[in-house]
């Protein structure tokens, strides 16, 4: 039972009296993203084997109300539904990850992953707690008429919550440790989940809760959104570049566009606070578009990721190479992927990355003095990262599908179901990037409230025969330059030696240049091991060992984790005693609460 108008359509059991779910324009997007990625991954899903299989037994029932809470956390209409939707949505993708505790790291990855939600879902529900105590309602109906008119310091106080909380569900730079330990070790559905759809529920709730009900907020939450958006785009490639591991790669990739996405939140929050619609119009349109491109590509990543799991039993890329001979449609699926996520025309990425720019840029020319210092120095630093970003699928996409095998791995049959998912999604990808003007008027129309229009300038610079006709263009330059009717096939030169699948480039060797320019960031180590009985003077063999530590792990998560382990040591001192102590303990806390609140 229920109701329906234009913005909205609510439902509600019948006797109970009070709204649990609702559904609005913003929200009808949100699950447009979570269908397509559960389609998409339940039917990859088919062809897994029975051994790898995520949703097996009991999994399955862990995969059902995992896509159940998210599709619960997003229509939620109340405090209480929306966090027992989050918590549910938390537990239920916890079992998820650790489905398979033999492996290695397994269950380390899934505790840390489970720590640092807690943390998001505490800050999540003191900012809900918070907003609905000054606006006497729980019901979410009810906050965006007062939600603007509360005062400025609850407005910050109710930002940093949220922010935070969902921020850390995000997988945002610094609150992200969770994310490139969990999604690598997650079966790949579960990981094309996570990451295509779970992470956007962060996003979800900033421009529902913060910039949609808070309304106008001090100008520089718009300045954090924008540089902790900035960080995590690039911080998230500079480590992803550093990454040996198929999918750990793409889990920091996940970070890097997870901080173009707030870049369009910055921009749309500066605009809200400044009463300027076509700001607010780009960086929703931005954000939106980005979300669903995002959930697009790299749920395709992820399920080839999977699929070359499958095939050789391996993810490192150092020990593949030659897999567009052996598994053709994956490798195209992949390099469709690496196109779109890297920004390069006419696939869905650069229309987003594009718009994003657009809407830094705008800024600048219209704000004088530090803001425009500021939004350009973003705008450059988001360029930076796509040409990183760019970089790094060149060489996820060289090193795993090029040259020849570098090592001799299992290569097992791929069934159609595998194939076909990624398949869609390449086509997807291809199609939004050609003609996206249909999902402008959708996407603005998210919350009619905002009374949005969408730029001229942005409608006018992508129409649809225009790219078409400049893809046509440069596909025939590029065909007629390379002259593939005058190709030879010539052995291989290797100095006059035989050739080896050793000698090709590795990951760490494509990325030296990058690594050495960046060392102040990436602090790299190094060490040379002598083995042999005489290693000393006369070793028997070297081995070169390096890698680098994150910035975050070496100065806030490692001396923080040592901090609490040396608390809890001396804790245990207070825990074990005689039961005369622990009566002064209570007696204690009790004179302390009593004289509070005296």
């Amino acid at each position: 039972m229920g109701y329906c108008d234009t913005q909205h359509c609510r439902f509600w059991f019948g006797g109970v009296g009070d709204n649990f779910f609702a559904l609005t324009p913003l929200r009808s997007w949100f699950l447009m993203i979570l269908g397509l990625g559960v389609s998409m991954s339940t039917w990859y899903q088919i062809g897994y084997e029975p051994e790898q299989r995520a949703v097996t037994h009991n999994g399955s029932f862990w995969f059902v109300m995992f896509v159940t809470s998210m599709m619960t956390v997003i229509v939620a209409q109340n405090v209480w539904v929306f966090m027992t939707s989050w918590e549910m949505m938390t537990i239920t993708s916890f079992f998820l990850v650790v489905s398979h505790p033999d492996r290695r790291g397994v269950i380390p990855a899934g505790f840390v992953y489970l720590v640092m939600s807690q943390v998001s879902a505490l800050c999540i529900l003191l900012g809900l707690l918070l907003m609905g105590t000054h606006l006497h309602s729980m019901n979410f109906s009810e906050w965006y008429q007062g939600g603007a008119n509360l005062p400025p310091h609850i407005k910050l106080e109710i930002f940093s919550l949220l922010a935070t909380g969902f921020a850390i569900k995000s997988g945002i730079v610094p609150f992200h440790i969770w994310l490139p330990r969990a999604h690598p070790v997650a079966p790949a559905p579960v990981s094309s989940l996570m990451s295509g759809v779970m992470l956007k529920l962060g996003v979800f709730g900033i421009i529902q809760f913060v910039l949609i009900d808070l309304g106008p907020l001090y100008k520089g939450t718009a300045f954090t959104l924008l540089a902790f958006g900035a960080m995590s785009g690039l911080l998230g490639v500079l480590y992803a570049l550093m990454e040996r591991d198929l999918k750990t790669f793409l889990a920091y990739s996940s970070i890097e566009n997870m901080g173009i996405i707030f870049l369009g939140l910055g921009t749309m929050a500066l605009g809200i606070d400044t009463h300027h619609p076509l700001w607010v119009s780009l960086g929703l349109l931005a954000s939106l578009l980005h979300t669903l491109n995002h959930a697009i590509f790299k749920t395709q990543l992820f399920l080839a990721a999977g699929a070359v799991e499958k095939h050789t039993q391996t993810l490192d890329i150092d020990h593949l190479g030659g897999l567009q001979r052996t598994i053709p449609v994956i490798a195209t699926g992949f390099l469709v992927g690496s196109l779109a996520i890297s920004g390069i025309p006419p696939f869905n990425g650069f229309i987003s990355e594009w718009i994003t720019l657009r809407g830094l840029l705008e800024i600048t020319q219209h704000r004088p003095g530090f803001t425009a210092i500021f939004f350009m120095t973003i705008a450059l630093i988001m360029v930076l990262t796509a040409g990183l970003a760019l970089l790094g699928f060149v060489q996820a996409f060289g090193v795993t599908f090029l040259g020849h095998p570098r090592t001799k791995q299992p290569q097992h049959e791929l069934p159609k179901a595998m194939t076909w998912p990624i398949g869609i999604l390449a086509g997807m990808a291809l199609s939004l990037g050609i003609y996206p003007n249909p999902l402008f008027g959708m996407m603005l129309r998210t919350d009619p409230r905002l009374r949005l229009a969408v730029p001229f300038s942005v409608t006018h610079s992508l129409q649809a025969p225009v790219i078409a006709g400049m893809l046509t263009l440069v596909i025939g330059f590029l065909v007629i330059i390379s002259r593939p009717w005058d190709v030879t096939i010539r052995s291989q030169w290797a100095c006059g030696r035989e050739s080896e699948p050793s000698m090709q480039w590795t990951s760490a060797s494509f990325t030296k240049a990058v690594r050495t320019t960046f060392a102040l960031i990436y602090r790299p180590h190094r060490r040379l091991e002598r083995i042999g009985p005489y290693a000393r003077d006369f070793p028997e063999k070297l081995v070169y060992k390096g890698g680098t530590t994150p910035l975050w792990e070496r100065y806030i998560y490692g001396p923080g984790y040592r901090w609490l382990w040396m608390l809890s040591r001396y804790s245990t001192k207070i825990q074990a005693g005689p039961v005369r102590l622990y009566l002064t303990y209570l007696l204690a806390t009790i004179g302390l609460m009593l004289w509070f609140v005296r």
